[in-house]
């Protein structure tokens, strides 16, 4: 082999060297720009990240645009260094091709390559602006509409925020409208800014160009629910936190705002229209009497609030304002609720069971009852909603195995809402949503599904969760308008569910953009259950699918343990189990599996059901210094500071056998109050007896909350006490006698003795007389 002519190796070395350099100028401006665009996408889930640094924020971008149409793209640049950026460049890009691919979709996000700018701040800024209208000529030759305005002149400051605004005619974007079909599709866009040292900051969006194409229109059904997670007393949710919601701006304000896109369906939990039922409900008359008229049939009980008619307070007042203030929430809550129901109506309403719970969760555990107790909670949706559909469930997504939608089916579910990660298509494409997968090992029974669109529900929840959207937004449609493009003349259902959270603002706007896009058609969910099923692939199981976690499922089962005993004590019962299970099943909400906090929730609930049996009592008294040899009674006083009304006995049990007690009459106690009762007893001989005294259930419960009396027994006291009195005169009569002998007879004067005995002889002598 000849070796290489050193003249050819340099021509070689230096041909080679040219084409590195022109490559690196062609990449080196993406490169440039994929870190920057990077940070500034993650700058919302990560505040940290922006510091010290440049930063764009999106505040808006035009989803999708016409050939009469203006793509406006408006936001914020933030400098938190401490340097200002002298002489700024800012620029907007757009791709040179259409991104009809998810995988185009990516690549642009990664780095974003072949693109030119439609917009710049030396072209189309203010100044640019005013030098094009002084001069005729160029206003004459350069009618470009595309314009970029700016609060910023040659500088940022340090630690400024600066606002800016593209607005780029269809006309000026360069975009084919003579094949609609071929040239329709999603466009990156890129927000750039640069100053002397380089590429500083930007920001990804993407707009769809649509010049009216004309293909099949992409069906989409979306699902709202309507629930507010969280741990609350009883299960039902405070009349406070009702009126937040339904104030302007809360999670329930938003969801009355997304009825008037009627094809929207509705996932409503029982525990929302439980609530309000509740707090909507007439209150007690003021002028209701609370004693009985008859002044011995109570005889004996204690109230801890003053009669009816007592005299007027320092708080009288106050609690009038008070009073006033809760008759005006109750108002409020009534109107809106009214209203809600009255709009929902007209929408495809699904009843949850109640709370929404990850039913998978609570499969084989030892509080599985709750399940099919949340399940049978499905008919309070229904008594309001009488077409509500009480037949569909919704496990958490990835959860959903054979045995699992077996169990749905045997409990009377007819359809399961799954993703498509779990029954995948097996076209390759977004297939429809109506399917039936097989629920047993032979496959000759099965449940018809409803998939998910995992794609589409990820990015909107990830558009909601997002404090500055609308880039997320612009995507989202961007990635509808490229599931479109798969098969542009076949007409397919898709279903998207909402996070199952508490409605925040972005929703409204995620549900205007998906839908107002004129290649999606809304849909219902009936519509798309009614139609025919597409075959698709097996059921998958994910094992790492997320649910409620073992520990506080076993916190739960044990509270609810710790009380089902205690419940006995309740005049209502059943009442006070159902109260129980709703507030248990609070935190095993499916809305739980996102934030991971059901242990903090079922923490709460312990705490909770601690605090109930506590609230059942007894006053704890002093000493009985004395009690006879005959039957006497020992007052007792029971506090019931419950939301209820109990029924119990008292049990006095002495240590030592010189007291004996009996139990009394069973009692009943109302809410809020407290009662005394007379426990019969009877002191055998003298002794200090320490007693227990206990209430106890008429299912021979013996509630946790007791409390020890000390007894002084004293046998035959009135009869000691009679002889000690009796005693006690005789001596003093015996004393004054005793001195009445010792001191004799009283002696008479001499003159009036002598006196006497003349009278005497006088008396004796006639002659005298």
């Amino acid at each position: 082999m000849k070796p290489i002519p050193i003249r050819r190796l340099r021509f070689l070395t230096a041909l080679l060297s040219t084409l590195l350099l022109l490559a690196g100028s062609v990449f080196a401006y993406p490169l440039m720009n994929a870190a920057p665009a990077a940070a500034s996408t993650n700058a919302s889930k990560n505040t940290d990240a922006n510091k010290d640094e440049v930063s764009i924020t999106l505040d808006e971008v035009t989803p999708w645009i016409d050939d009469e149409g203006t793509l406006t793209v408006r936001g914020k640049i933030s400098n938190t260094t401490k340097k200002a950026v002298e002489k700024p460049n800012l620029s907007l890009q757009m791709s040179t091709r259409k991104l009809d691919s998810e995988s185009r979709l990516t690549s642009w996000k990664q780095g974003q390559a072949q693109h030119r700018t439609v917009a710049d701040l030396e072209h189309d800024g203010a100044e640019a602006r005013k030098k094009a209208k002084k001069d005729k000529d160029a206003e004459s030759d350069d009618s470009s509409g595309s314009t970029l305005d700016t609060s910023f002149d040659d500088t940022i400051d340090p630690g400024a925020t600066a606002e800016f605004t593209f607005r780029v005619p269809a006309d000026d974007l360069d975009l084919s409208k003579s094949s609609p079909v071929s040239s329709w599709g999603p466009r990156g866009l890129a927000v750039q800014l640069g100053d002397e040292t380089g590429l500083r900051a930007s920001a990804l969006g993407f707009t769809t160009w649509y010049p009216d194409p004309k293909f099949d229109q992409t069906k989409v059904s979306v699902l709202a629910p309507v629930t507010l997670p969280g741990h609350s007393e009883g299960g039902l949710i405070p009349s406070d936190r009702l009126d937040a919601a339904i104030a302007e701006g809360g999670s329930l304000d938003t969801i009355a705002k997304l009825l008037q896109h009627k094809e929207l369906a509705l996932a409503v939990d029982p525990r929302i229209i439980a609530s309000f039922e509740a707090a909507i409900a007439e209150p007690a008359p003021a002028d209701a009497p609370e004693e009985s008229e008859d002044p011995d049939k109570d005889k004996g009980d204690e109230t801890q609030s003053p009669p009816v008619g007592a005299p007027e307070n320092d708080d009288a007042d106050s609690s009038g304002a008070d009073l006033e203030a809760e008759e005006d929430q109750r108002k409020r809550l009534d109107s809106w609720y009214q209203d809600f129901v009255e709009a929902a109506k007209k929408h495809t309403v699904v009843a949850l069971p109640y709370g929404d719970p990850d039913l998978s969760a609570l499969r084989g555990t030892k509080i599985d009852r709750l399940s099919t107790f949340a399940q049978k909670q499905r008919e309070i949706v229904k008594d309001v909603f009488p077409d509500a559909r009480t037949d569909i469930a919704w496990p958490v997504a990835g959860s959903a195995t054979k045995n699992g939608l077996r169990a749905l089916k045997k409990s009377g579910n007819s359809t399961a809402i799954i993703s498509d990660a779990q029954q995948p298509s097996i076209t390759g494409i977004h297939d429809d949503a109506h399917s039936q997968t097989t629920v047993t090992d032979d496959g000759e029974s099965t449940i018809d599904t409803l998939i998910s669109d995992s794609k589409l529900t990820d990015m909107s929840a990830e558009a909601i969760a997002e404090d500055n959207p609308a880039g997320a937004l612009s995507e989202l449609v961007a990635e509808s308008a490229v599931i479109q493009s798969e098969a542009p003349y076949r007409t397919r259902s898709l279903f998207v569910p909402l996070p199952r959270a508490a409605a925040s603002t972005n929703w409204e706007q995620t549900v205007e953009e998906l839908s107002s896009a004129p290649w999606i058609a809304p849909t219902g969910v009936d519509e798309i259950l009614d139609s025919g099923s597409e075959s698709r692939g097996l059921l998958r199981t994910d094992s790492d699918a997320p649910h409620i976690r073992k520990r506080a499922v076993k916190s739960l089962a044990e509270t609810r343990a710790n009380q089902e005993d205690f419940n006995s004590v309740f005049t209502d019962r059943e009442s006070a189990d159902i109260r129980l299970d709703r507030e248990l099943l609070t935190c095993t909400s499916a809305a739980w599996t996102l934030g991971r906090n059901a242990n903090i929730c079922a923490g709460q609930a312990r705490e909770q059901s601690e605090k109930l049996m506590d609230s059942l009592h007894l006053r704890k008294g002093s000493s009985v210094l004395l009690v006879t040899g005959e039957k006497t009674t020992i007052p007792v006083t029971i506090v019931n500071e419950s939301p209820a009304e109990a029924t119990l006995r008292i049990r006095m049990k002495p240590n030592t056998p010189q007291l004996r007690a009996q139990e009394t009459e069973t009692v009943k106690v109302p809410a809020a109050e407290t009662m005394r009762v007379d426990v019969p007893v009877e002191g055998l001989a003298n002794a200090d007896v320490p007693t227990t005294i206990e209430m106890v259930t008429a299912d021979e419960v013996v509630l946790p909350k007791h409390e020890s009396l000390m007894v002084r027994v004293r046998a035959d006291w009135e009869n000691i006490g009679t002889a000690v009195i009796g005693l006690g005169l005789a001596v003093v009569f015996v004393i004054g006698l005793i001195k009445t002998i010792s001191r004799g007879r009283p002696k008479i004067p001499e003159q009036q003795l002598a006196d006497a005995m003349a009278r005497a002889k006088t008396d004796d002598d006639p002659e005298k007389r």
